[in-house]
């Protein structure tokens, strides 16, 4: 059947109207395209209308990005350099906050 199986549209039906006004029945076929789609266990051809498509895409390359950052960020040498980093952070933050607790004398 032709459906989008993302979103569900589908056929649509409606009448011609002649000049005479001797109505026949159309149809309206949705912009369908078959797109293999990634799943945890393999890969799946589905159909989707072309603005699912689009989100669908999208999805996927989002989903390689953040894939390939989160495994980037997770190398030993990175992750010593970010914790060092913070603890840097929280001694300049303490260090603020008892400069500005200490009363100036005049």
């Amino acid at each position: 059947m032709l459906k989008c199986d993302r979103c569900g549209k589908g056929v649509l039906v409606g009448m011609n109207v002649s000049h005479s006004h001797i109505r026949t029945k159309k149809r309206s076929n949705p912009n369908l395209h078959t797109f293999r789609v990634k799943i945890a266990g393999g890969s799946e051809k589905m159909r989707f209308c072309t603005k699912c498509l689009r989100i669908v895409k999208k999805q996927q390359v989002d989903a390689l990005t953040q894939t390939e950052k989160k495994t980037a960020l997770e190398t030993p040498e990175k992750l010593e350099v970010r914790s060092t980093l913070a603890e840097e952070i929280e001694k300049a933050a303490d260090k603020a906050s008892e400069k500005k607790a200490v009363p100036q004398e005049a």
